[in-house]
């Protein structure tokens, strides 16, 4: 034990006056010497002293003899002499030790197992900084940065608690959506964690005063639950659209957005599975509303709208509605510029209508908007080669497909699908050699094992089906 190498002579005297096989002294004896290096393991007295002197307690849960991390605590911070002088003029510092090869009085062991327990202490050094109540409101372990920066970081957790137990005291006073707003403050700065574990009293106290949301403390104190209702009705939604005729289940999922108020991205989610089964009714006019609805929304990014307006487009195409989604589609393009999802849906538009030429031609907007977005880019630059190829420029599409392929700032994968596309093309013109060196190029420059094992069954799956 730490004191041990620090005091060894006051500790022999003690256990003179104690006598060392007095099992009534044990408890005063090590207090009193611990105290003389202002740390002790006596939990009990710790809580009496505190409440004396009118300070809090820091609780340090450690491993001593054996972890890492623990041993540099102690010697950066807590065996500093500036740092105790500090901190114990407002906390009053306990040692709850889990040694392994070192002797522990099994008194103290079972103590400390009881507190770890308690906090639910798995990792060390954990520090817990509670007040007289034993009520945690900040947990702390090692950092670096030296005793000045761990002193300062703990007086501004004491401040937390200060803060707390000021608005506290003038939430005694209040009432209604007042004493509400008083109790968010007194555990407004205080680890959400540490919250909903020690406080549930006081966070069920204010949800129940703003239950009408009108201060929007119901719902910042009650998302954790909310959020767990939200889940459980998901899963009965899909469940519905699953089993259910299309309009029953329409229907649930209205009466659902009528009781139930949903995060933006979620209920994005609850009406993407409306659209699906919209779509099953065959009904254009209702895909069109709900998709309108959907993109008028109030939290979807900007990327998130344009996805949604290529689906309408989309859809509108698909229902025969050609010349429609194609005056959506420029509309769309003036307003937002040049969007790349709408950029890109522009090309493979006219793709599909086997408008080669003017399909290359978006592509080519598309891809320079498409310069910081590999992904979206490799799909481009392919698709762009397949209406060269269908103009019959080859030597257009394959250079297409090499200058992305050459590119080292491109992902080595991605780089890879270029050449494979390419060896595709060859093998469609019978350049079997070349084909084969293209696909031997993807394998050479993967970057990993399992890169080069993925590719290998794809170039393998190649070469079978053109009967090699």
């Amino acid at each position: 034990m730490h004191f041990l190498k620090r005091s060894i002579t006051s500790l022999l005297v003690l256990l003179v006056i104690c006598g060392v096989f007095s099992p009534r002294c044990f408890s005063i004896c090590t207090v009193v010497a611990i105290g003389e290096d202002d740390w002790t393991e006596d939990v009990t007295a710790a809580f009496e002293t505190a409440k004396k002197d009118n300070k809090d307690l820091l609780l340090l849960f450690t491993g001593s003899d054996w972890c890492p991390p623990c041993k540099k605590l102690e010697a950066d911070v807590l065996s500093q002499a500036e740092f105790k002088i500090e901190i114990t003029k407002h906390f009053v510092l306990v040692k709850l030790d889990f040694p392994r090869s070192t002797p522990q009085d099994e008194t103290i062991a079972q103590q400390n197992k009881q507190w770890s327990e308690k906090f639910g202490v798995d990792a060390f050094p954990t520090i817990f900084l509670v007040d007289q109540t034993a009520k945690p409101y900040a947990i702390a372990g090692f950092e670096e940065g030296g005793f000045q920066n761990y002193l300062g970081m703990l007086e501004e957790s004491r401040q937390l608690r200060i803060n707390r137990d000021e608005k506290l005291k003038l939430a005694e006073k209040q009432t209604g959506l007042e004493r509400a707003k008083l109790l968010d403050e007194a555990l407004g700065e205080i680890r959400e964690e540490i919250v909903s574990l020690y406080y549930p009293e006081i966070v069920a106290e204010i949800v129940e005063l703003d239950k009408e949301d009108s201060l929007g403390l119901r719902t910042k104190w009650n998302s954790a639950e909310e959020a767990e209702t939200r889940k459980v009705i998901m899963t009965d939604v899909m469940l519905i659209s699953r089993l259910e005729k299309p309009q029953r289940a329409i229907e649930f999922i209205d009466e659902v957005l009528k009781e139930m108020e949903f995060p933006a991205q979620e209920k994005l989610e609850v009406l993407q599975i409306k659209l699906n089964l919209v779509r099953q009714l065959d009904d254009s006019a209702a895909s069109d509303a709900l998709l309108d609805e959907m993109i008028a929304m109030e939290g979807p990014t900007a990327e998130t709208r344009e996805r949604l307006l290529v689906k309408k487009i989309y859809l509108m195409i698909g229902s025969k509605r050609f010349d429609a989604a194609w005056a959506l589609l420029e509309k769309s393009l003036q307003e937002n510029g040049n969007s790349l999802h709408l950029l890109k849906a522009k090309g493979e538009i006219l793709d599909s209508r086997n408008e080669s030429t003017a399909a290359i031609e978006a592509y080519d907007v598309a891809i320079k908007a498409a310069s910081n977005d590999p992904d979206i880019l490799i799909e481009l630059v392919s698709a762009k080669a397949d209406a060269q190829f269908a103009l019959k420029l080859e030597s257009e599409a394959l250079q297409t497909l090499d200058n992305f392929a050459d590119d080292n700032k491109q992902p080595v994968d991605l780089r890879a699908e270029a050449l494979l596309h390419k060896s595709l093309i060859m093998r469609e013109t019978n350049r079997l050699r070349q084909a084969r060196l293209a696909e031997n190029r993807a394998i050479e420059i993967s970057q990993s094992a399992q890169q080069r094992r993925e590719i290998q069954k794809i170039v393998e799956k190649l070469r079978a089906k053109y009967g090699e």
